[in-house]
């Protein structure tokens, strides 16, 4: 993970006011270096995280950098939609919660318990250190954020807080909205891309557990081990997506229901190994 250099920006700078706007690069890191580069140069940029930049003023000779790759432009909002409230479009409308996060010398651990954090929130992916959540009203948020029994999912709040305990630098940015309605794919497209990447690590461990099965290179208590904890994984998974048909307005049963049909084809296939060795 990148370095942000904090102690080098005015830190007042960091917030949004009136036409403020915080913009979002998307795309690799690579991709967009040139048009990163290219904003640093200007005093009304202030970058603010990789591919994150706060705009205190825009000028049409800054558009034909915006507009040379995807982009995803937020203003500071007061008005709170309720989700249950009738949109043409779910995305377009709603506002959002944006925390950015980086490490000095990020290590594997810290790396791997991000991921964790991630799977256990209600945030979505935008890019690298870029992740987006709803804002939802105090009603709304108590019936599916604050659970006193049973498992929970990490608002952009509580989430901030679990980043700082893991020593990373983070900023939280609420009361968001898109300023152009046009842009609301880019949200579902993002909230595709987290979908598919999530389970993507859960199938490849069940392959990883199926291909040891038809190799024989793994005891049958030991597989049975390993496929528990994946199975765990997945509960957390479809915990999530569950509640994200709810807050982000996103169908994912086919999908979770793909995987967990390998999950149970899985076990199958360990049961029929114990019983052919006994």
């Amino acid at each position: 993970m990148e370095e942000l250099n904090i102690e080098s920006i005015n830190l007042t700078r960091f917030d949004l006011k009136g036409t403020s706007r915080l913009i979002v690069l998307l795309g690799s890191s690579e991709g967009i270096k040139g048009a990163s580069r290219r904003l640093k140069q200007y005093d009304d940029f202030v970058r603010v995280g990789r591919g994150l930049f706060i705009a205190h003023n825009l000028s049409s000779e800054y558009s034909d950098i915006l507009q040379s790759l995807p982009t995803l432009s937020f203003l500071r909002t007061r008005e709170i939609p309720g989700i249950n409230e009738r949109f043409n479009d779910p995305y377009a409308n709603r506002v959002y919660s944006i925390v950015s996060y980086t490490f000095r010398n990020p290590t594997a651990g810290q790396k791997k318990k991000v991921e964790r954090l991630i799977r256990k929130s209600a945030g979505i992916r935008l890019r690298p250190g870029v992740i987006i959540f709803p804002v939802l009203r105090a009603k709304e948020h108590r019936k599916l954020f604050d659970q006193d029994n049973g498992p929970s999912l990490l608002d952009s709040k509580d989430f901030n807080h679990e980043l700082k305990s893991l020593g990373a630098v983070s900023i939280r940015w609420s009361r968001l909205r898109l300023t152009s309605v046009s842009d609301s794919g880019q949200i579902e497209a993002a909230i595709e891309r987290t979908l598919v990447r999530d389970l993507h690590s859960v199938e490849t461990k069940l392959q990883d557990i199926r291909e040891s099965i038809k190799a024989s290179l793994t005891s049958t208590d030991n597989l049975r081990k390993q496929l528990s904890i994946v199975s765990r994984r997945y509960r957390e998974l479809k915990f999530k997506w569950t509640i994200a048909k709810a807050i982000w307005h996103y169908d994912s049963i086919k999908p979770l229901k793909r995987v967990y049909n390998l999950g149970l084809s899985t076990r199958n296939m360990i049961d029929n190994r114990a019983a052919d060795s006994s």
